[in-house]
């Protein structure tokens, strides 16, 4: 417990006086297989901006690198965090680009919403590192991400005009 006391004093999540006075505090009852109150609380704000920092840094790896989308004539197709299939209108040559894994689709967290961004794959490979769900679709040799089959894709557009959609994969046009 030393460690964690130490851990939530250095983040400024509680004092070193309220570290020692739950120290002093005779142990109640809890939550079963729970810890304290003041503690679960402390480390609830503690995970709290730890995601809050890991959004920042996958905000701006998007912004430092996004690739403006150019509407074309080809439809492409990928699978958001929900499940739901979303589709980019693209220029030939940013479609060819994601098929051949130079660019990736990658989550973009705004202030109240999920958006999707183009990125070079190198920043994409980077958010994989923090966060693989923030990739939505990249090509890489061996592992794809976000790869349905043609069946598959036709089976998931079909179930969201029924109003329905299931929470794996991804898509490509």
């Amino acid at each position: 417990m030393q460690g964690l006391k130490d851990k939530l004093i250095k983040a400024g999540l509680v004092t070193e006086e309220q570290a020692r006075e739950v120290e002093a505090e005779p142990p109640r009852p809890g939550p079963p297989g729970g810890q304290p109150p003041p503690m679960s609380k402390a480390l609830q704000r503690l995970e709290a901006q730890r995601q809050r920092e890991l959004d920042s840094k996958l905000l701006g790896l998007v912004l430092s690198s996004q690739v403006t989308i150019e509407s074309g004539p080809r439809a492409f197709y990928f699978v958001t965090r929900k499940g739901k299939l979303r589709r980019l209108d693209l220029c030939e040559e940013q479609a060819r680009a994601l098929e051949e894994g130079k660019l990736a689709v990658v989550e973009r967290q705004e202030p109240a919403q999920i958006e999707h961004s183009l990125v070079p794959a190198a920043t994409a490979e980077q958010m994989a590192r923090l966060s693989p769900k923030s990739v939505r679709f990249l090509h890489r040799p061996g592992s794809p991400v976000g790869f349905l089959s043609e069946d598959e894709l036709r089976r998931r557009q079909a179930e969201e005009e029924l109003g329905g959609a299931s929470d794996d994969g991804g898509a490509r046009s």
